[in-house]
């Protein structure tokens, strides 16, 4: 029995279509026709409120519209009343990948997210998502490494991009030779490809990874052994910028608050003196 896919094109008619019947016309300040068989808003509702015609809104919604412009659909999507996940749906589904989001991401995080992220201090904590951007770096994280992350150009601010491009980076890792950094990438990249194996065909995926490729010569080549690897708790030394050499502890807490997506990675010392050094304190154990 064959089955029918949906293309991108239909899956974003689709949305459209859902979401503007869910619109009652009277929440917009509008009068619902009289005897209007839409549950919605019609077609040439939403049209006039993004200000294009009906007739290429239609094309939208039956699938048949290419190479729609990041402006239309922003525009759409707030004559919708999109809320910022189902904006990012849609630019996704048109092939849309979008700097300006990447830096509101990191410039904008929930006010809960700035909270816990400053409260996790003094354990070195930061927030990333399945790109290796870095969304947002504690202060005791910035003085492990030794330089402020969150000040860094959100081009730089990627963990394949810093071990390419940043000594004091590759130093905290304890990346001092090529067989270190090896490894390092390795892991990075064996994150990478596990978190995109399930959204393979999704073409802002296939376009990070194609910068991330680009970015480094060492993340292409390491690509290609095609390792995966779960987040996990992982046990390994660092080199903390004031303190030295030291063993830390690497867990991980999946995160999903407003418009940032990923996973808090939170340092913790495994030895109780490095622990105190650090202005930790730790449970008595009984």
């Amino acid at each position: 029995m064959k089955t029918n896919v949906m293309t991108q094109s239909e899956r974003l008619g689709d949305f459209l279509r859902l979401k503007r019947n869910s619109i009652a016309p009277e929440t917009l300040g509008m009068i619902k026709p009289y005897r209007s068989r839409t549950p919605g808003l019609r077609r040439e509702d939403v049209a006039e409120l993004a200000n294009i015609s009906t007739v290429w809104y239609s094309k939208l919604e039956r699938g048949k519209a290419e190479r729609v412009s990041h402006t239309v659909i922003s525009t759409i999507a707030k004559a919708l009343q999109c809320d910022p996940s189902e904006t990012r749906y849609l630019l996704q589904l048109s092939g849309h990948i979008d700097l300006a989001e990447r830096e509101l991401l990191t410039q904008s995080l929930s006010p809960e997210l700035e909270t816990m992220l400053a409260a996790v201090n003094p354990l070195p904590a930061l927030l990333t998502n399945d790109f290796r951007d870095i969304l947002r770096a504690n202060d005791a994280f910035c003085q492990m490494v030794g330089f402020d992350v969150n000040a860094l150009d959100i081009k730089q601010r990627n963990t394949v991009c810093l071990m390419t491009n940043n000594e004091q980076w590759r130093e905290w890792l304890g990346a001092i030779d090529d067989d270190a950094l090896m490894q390092c990438m390795q892991n990075s990249a064996a994150l990478v490809r596990a978190a995109m194996a399930s959204r393979v065909s999704d073409r802002e995926w296939q376009t990070r990874l194609a910068e991330l490729i680009s970015s480094s010569e060492l993340f292409a080549k390491v690509w290609e052994s095609h390792t995966v690897r779960a987040k996990q708790e992982m046990v390994r030394e660092y080199h903390h910028a004031t303190l030295g050499r030291i063993e830390l502890r690497q867990q991980y807490w999946s995160n999903c608050s407003g418009g940032a997506v990923g996973q808090l990675l939170v340092y913790i010392p495994t030895a109780p003196k490095c622990a105190q050094k650090m202005g930790i304190s730790t449970p008595n154990r009984v």
